[in-house]
């Protein structure tokens, strides 16, 4: 049977509010005649003992309106005949599932009271009646709840006792449960968010949601490498969820290195290939890097170059998106807390996203969206190389190299009062700004090439080329999404086209749509300038000598040079 006691934190809060509102007094009794929750007044009128034979008049009848409290049949013998307190009463039966659980009363000690209620005697007794029946779902939500969680905590017991490497997700990918080993194992990215999406990369995540038996498949990746099993689980001969087994490779056969992701910033762009020589520069630097760019262009990719380039590239890489991490987690997901900080916090604490960091690189993407409060945690991380978990005094010393990245103009947020200056001179340190991909049209054709082979492969084609037509789309669109939005281009061709050459037909309408050769040409002449007169100056220097001699290698005067530097906002 459901007890009443168990929700009575919720029932003195109903009772009060209910006073509040119709200044009328309340209490709730359960099936045994037990006072359970009451409004102030009515315990100091009736105190805590009840007439059990009025409850139990209500428990058979349904509902009992005392309007001669004292005087009834049912006051008989009660210590208050004759002489009760209240002035009218009425009382209805709490049920659920056609067992009676208790009783509700409704009351005032007041002739004014007594008055409103005899006038509006129908609508008390409605919402008396609604009152029960919230009070039976809030018992009904508490009993299955104590269900609930016992299944729950059952099976993450079963998956962390028996199998380190289970979880379990719904039809659409969200993790309802998830062992120790595999928090641990992706404990650098989103798991609060409980999608998959967040923990492997997309065409796994596809393979996993589309598959409707068994099967088995070896992935290799940054942060994970081994073998991963999918079953469905079926309910009514309906896919309602997927139990995943992720089974790390003993000895990982991958390790990203140097050479990996420089070679995958592919470009002939001479900016692109300047950055190149620079992240060579800095990867063993401490010094904080803010990568600036567009969406799309590879700000991560720039990231990761520069970790994996450095002396700790075995040490964790740890990337956050700012942009995702709800602000009530933020400051528990970077710094961590201990246990007892907060209500559910974990047993044991849990370590924060700089702590896993620990001797590698924290790469925090979109840190314009990172909230001012935290921008000041943030600065004295800094400063101090030291954390502070959430529930702690103790700090924390750390060895972590920060990157930043953003879309965002963080000078003009600092104007809007909107990023700290103090930070953004410390982030600042090595300043590194990607060109979109509408100033780097040579580098079109180069990643065009290398999407189509990567696609062409994982889809099972044999697509080698791309026609002239397609080529020039390519280069006369705007590519608002630079670097991704091609690949997403490109992975969309390869899935629609059905002959070894991409043809027109099978590019997305909207870029056939908006890509503009006539408005184009000017851009690629202006671009192949812009590469020119780089080039040049790389060659002669420049400084005031190098310019002069520049200017004549390129057949125009000082002046003339000057002025288009300006132009191309090179000077």
């Amino acid at each position: 049977m459901i007890e009443l006691k168990k929700i009575e934190s919720s029932l003195e809060d109903i009772v009060i509010t209910l006073s509040n509102i119709t200044n009328m007094e309340f209490a709730i009794f359960d099936a045994n005649s037990n006072l359970i929750s009451c409004t102030p007044l009515y315990l100091r009128y009736k105190g805590k003992k009840v007439h059990m034979a009025s409850i139990e008049e209500v428990l058979y009848q349904g509902n009992v309106i005392v309007n001669k409290p004292g005087y009834m049949k049912s006051c008989i013998g009660c210590r208050f005949a004759n002489n009760c307190p209240s002035t009218i009463e009425i009382l209805n039966c709490i049920r659920l599932n056609n067992s009676v659980i208790g009783v509700i009363s409704l009351t005032s000690f007041s002739r004014k009271g007594h008055n409103l209620i005899q006038n509006n005697i129908k609508d008390y007794v409605d919402v008396l009646g609604n009152i029960s029946n919230l009070i039976s779902m809030f018992a009904f939500n508490e009993f299955h709840r104590d269900e609930y969680n016992l299944r729950n905590a059952t099976v993450d017991e079963i998956i962390n006792i028996n199998s380190s490497d289970l979880l379990i997700v719904d039809k659409n990918g969200m993790i309802t449960h998830c062992s120790f080993d595999i928090q641990q194992m992706f404990s650098f990215c989103d798991l609060y968010s409980n999608s998959i999406n967040q923990i492997l990369p997309k065409n796994i995540t596809n393979w996993i949601l589309n598959s409707k038996t068994k099967c088995k498949k070896y992935m290799i990746g940054d942060n994970f490498s081994g073998t991963i099993i999918s079953n469905p689980i079926y309910v009514d001969d309906k896919i309602s969820g997927y139990i995943i087994s992720l089974k790390p490779d003993v000895t990982p056969t991958y390790s990203p290195s140097q050479t990996d992701y420089l070679d995958n910033i592919i470009t002939n762009n001479s900016k692109m290939n300047k950055i190149k020589e620079k992240i060579l520069k800095i990867a063993n630097s401490p010094s904080s890097v803010l990568i600036t760019g567009e969406t799309g262009t590879g700000k991560e990719l720039i990231a990761k170059s520069i970790h994996y380039s450095s002396n700790n590239k075995d040490d964790p890489f740890v990337p956050i998106n700012c942009a995702n991490i709800p602000e009530t987690l933020f400051e528990s997901e970077l710094f961590g807390y201990e246990e007892g900080a907060f209500t559910g916090a974990k047993k044991g604490g849990k370590l924060g996203l700089f702590e896993l960091a620990n001797g590698g690189t924290i790469f925090l993407d979109e840190i314009g969206e990172l909230p001012m409060y935290l921008q000041a945690k943030l600065l004295r991380v800094l400063q101090d190389n030291t954390i502070q978990r959430l529930g702690s005094i103790q700090p924390i010393p750390i060895d972590v190299r920060i990157i930043a990245a953003t879309n965002q103009n963080l000078e003009e947020m600092i104007t809007e009062k909107k990023f700290r200056d103090d930070l953004y001179y410390r982030l600042n340190v090595i300043p590194i700004e990607i060109p979109p991909l509408r100033n780097r049209i040579g580098d079109i054709k180069l990643l065009s090439y290398h999407f189509l082979e990567k696609y062409s492969n994982l889809l099972n084609k044999k697509i080698r080329s791309i026609s002239d037509e397609c080529m020039e789309i390519l280069k006369n669109y705007d590519w608002p999404g630079n670097i991704r939005e091609l690949e997403n281009a490109i992975e969309h061709a390869v899935n629609m086209e059905e002959k070894s050459l991409i043809g027109k037909k099978s590019l997305p309408k909207n870029l056939i749509k908006n890509s503009n050769e006539s408005s184009n040409v000017q851009k690629i002449i202006a671009n192949e300038k812009y590469s020119l007169f780089v080039q040049t100056l790389d060659k002669y220097g420049w400084d005031v000598e190098g310019k002069k001699l520049a200017a004549e290698d390129l057949g125009i005067s000082l002046r003339t040079l000057y002025r288009r530097l300006n132009d191309m906002g090179l000077n």
